[in-house]
């Protein structure tokens, strides 16, 4: 295959990711189909990764002009500047909402959890058993998960399953 080919194909990756997870991060900042485009957008950010290091590598000569401009070298200080400051700032909002839910599922008595998830307590303990997990009144999800060795997403993932 010659060079000039392979320049093709590592740009055009390079685009074509470039343009799914633009597409997808805008969806997901906006909150549409959220759940459903995490994934794409984190697989294809990796694969966006490898397509653009490889389209560096094979445009390298005439790439190595644009990173000794002042206009590149100033885009970097304002990227890594504003990066920074994003970073920051989510870091000070405080508790992530979904984990304070989850741990406390996680850590309230059983039959509560249970309730929340609107299961009913012989159900999810016949489950749980059927999996050679065992369960003692009055635990939590925690407890159960850390007698049991497994995690504690394990146990609700087992006790909510059809």
């Amino acid at each position: 295959m010659t060079t000039s080919k392979k320049r093709e194909i590592a740009t055009s990756f390079t685009t074509l990711t470039f343009l799914v997870i633009s597409i997808s991060g805008v969806m997901m900042f906006f909150h549409v189909f959220e759940m459903q485009v995490k994934a794409l957008h984190n697989i294809l950010g990796l694969v966006f990764v490898i397509a653009g290091g490889v389209h560096v590598i094979m445009n390298w000569k005439s790439m190595k002009n644009y990173f000794s401009k002042k206009v590149f070298i100033s885009a970097t200080i304002i990227v890594i500047i504003a990066s920074t400051g994003l970073i920051f700032a989510s870091s000070n909002q405080g508790n992530n909402p979904k984990m304070v839910l989850m741990q406390s599922m996680i850590n309230a008595p059983i039959e509560n959890s249970f309730q929340v998830l609107n299961i009913k307590y012989k159900e999810a303990t016949k489950k749980l058993e059927l999996q050679n997990i065992r369960i003692l009144d009055n635990e939590s999800i925690d407890d159960i998960a850390k007698a049991n060795k497994t995690s504690p997403f394990k146990i609700v993932a087992i006790i909510t399953s059809k």
